[in-house]
């Protein structure tokens, strides 16, 4: 518990100097963000109260989740990059260790973009509608939503795990994201989309948690396989290749 308390304390401290150096960025992302939302949100209006909470809560849900996966999958080239990779890895704290102190700070600071987001967001669609129809799916929203987050987070170490053989990933992350964005089942109803999507749908964390939001518990067992497959794939694939770059020496090179 003492290496865990220190290693969160120290991400924590990291994670607060970046938006303390970059905050002008972070503000920036979170403006253009914002404003996506508003294009569909006049694009296709809401009608009731708790279709509104469905795409507040689909949105943070990827926002939170977007900025995790984007942290895992460049935290080992930024590292590698600044020449601090080795200096990481050679203390007597796990890796492992290091890595969840690396993911529970990130969410946490995160969950502060995702305030502000719904404080806009409620502005703009007005409170009691709004919190009226977030009563109504707080129960499958906070369910969906950890078991959506978890599949995320298998999908970040995935693209980590990859980033340790081919480095830059990052505009990968950036399709991959901005697609879940689109196509999740939050800003476009489910129905117009091609039947591709829906297959590719079929795989997308984001997408089961926004559809047990919508339809409720009978989609709680695929919801949650699809979370546990992604995050199975995730250790599996980040440990292969945690092995393979200690084996060829890949470790502190970010080319």
């Amino acid at each position: 518990m003492g290496d865990a308390r220190r290693v969160l304390m120290a991400a924590l401290l990291k994670k607060r100097g970046e938006y303390r150096r970059f905050w002008l960025d972070f503000t920036v992302g979170l403006a253009i963000k914002f404003i996506f939302f508003l294009g569909t949100l006049y694009a296709i209006p809401v009608e009731t109260g708790r279709e509104a909470a469905a795409r507040v809560f689909g949105f943070s849900l990827w926002y939170l989740s977007a900025h995790l996966v984007a942290k895992l999958g460049n935290a080992a080239l930024e590292e590698a990059y600044l020449g601090t990779l080795e200096q990481v890895l050679s203390t007597r704290t796990r890796p492992g260790i290091l890595l969840l102190g690396t993911i529970v700070a990130e969410l946490l600071l995160s969950t502060l973009w995702v305030a502000l987001f719904l404080v806009l967001a409620t502005a703009i669609l007005g409170p009691r509608r709004l919190w009226t129809g977030a009563a109504a799916i707080a129960v499958p929203a906070a369910v969906f939503g950890l078991a959506g987050l978890a599949g995320m987070t298998g999908v970040g170490l995935l693209i980590m795990g990859v980033s340790l053989r081919f480095k830059q990933v990052g505009a990968v992350t950036e399709v991959i994201l901005y697609y879940m964005l689109v196509f999740s089942g939050f800003f476009l109803p489910a129905g117009s989309l091609p039947r591709g999507f829906h297959a590719l749908n079929g795989l997308s964390p984001l997408a089961w948690a926004v559809r047990g939001v919508l339809e409720g518990w009978r989609v709680f067992g695929p919801a949650c396989l699809v979370a546990a497959c992604w995050l199975a794939a995730g250790v599996a694939v980040l440990l292969s290749q945690w092995n393979w770059s200690r084996r060829a020496g890949r470790l502190g090179s970010y080319v």
